[in-house]
């Protein structure tokens, strides 16, 4: 599949289906992370890949706990978020029937001799961005989130992750379950863009 086909249809997908995911397509998505640039080629991430049941339940039930009622009160406003936070509590409520979870995580590792925090997220991003695009490309549904946040403690019992180790990212992975890939809902590039001069907020909210 060509890559701004991957890049235009790659929606957020949120339901997904409990069937087994191969493990050899679970590897060509590590791969796909692994191809991510980082700081000086430093490489400092580690991915935890959470396909065991009873982790998964663990893990969910504390995502459920925090965030079913939070996000069942979010206002609606209009569609775009209707949808996002309708698919949003749909995941919360079903996380561990996810067959996959890959949790993008690192350290603060770089420049060696004096690491810096902004580091591992230039690095942790562009991994966890990669492992959406491939998933794309070869059919897996997923999704960007920042569920850790709410479970922190949970997750990190569970998978054994260090308190020094950063968690950039945690990305359900599985098939799409009554969903389809389709054009995502984008500005027009022109609005983002300045030619060698900032020319203010072309979104009409100032400059």
């Amino acid at each position: 599949m060509d890559i701004f086909e991957v890049m235009g249809t790659c929606r957020a997908i949120r339901q997904l289906k409990p069937d087994p995911v191969p493990p050899e397509l679970i590897d060509r998505l590590l791969w796909a992370a692994t191809r991510a640039p980082s700081p000086g080629n430093s490489q400092g991430w580690d991915f935890v890949v959470v396909d065991d049941a009873d982790a998964r339940a663990r893990i969910g039930a504390a995502v459920r706990e925090a965030m079913v009622e939070r996000v069942a009160a979010m206002p609606r406003p209009d569609r775009t978020t209707r949808l996002m936070l309708d698919g949003t509590g749909r995941l919360v409520a079903t996380l561990d029937q996810a067959p996959v979870l890959i949790f993008v995580t690192g350290g603060v590792v770089y420049p060696p001799q004096a690491p810096k925090e902004a580091f591992t997220w230039s690095a942790l991003y562009p991994a966890a961005q990669s492992i959406i695009l491939a998933a794309r490309a070869l059919g897996l549904g997923s999704v960007f989130t920042t569920l850790h946040h709410v479970a922190d403690a949970t997750i990190r019992e569970v998978l054994g992750i260090p308190d020094h180790i950063r968690i950039a990212a945690t990305i359900p992975i599985g098939w799409p379950d009554g969903v389809q890939f389709g054009p995502v809902n984008r500005r027009p590039v022109a609005d983002f863009v300045h030619h060698n001069h900032w020319e203010g907020d072309k979104r009409g909210s100032g400059a």
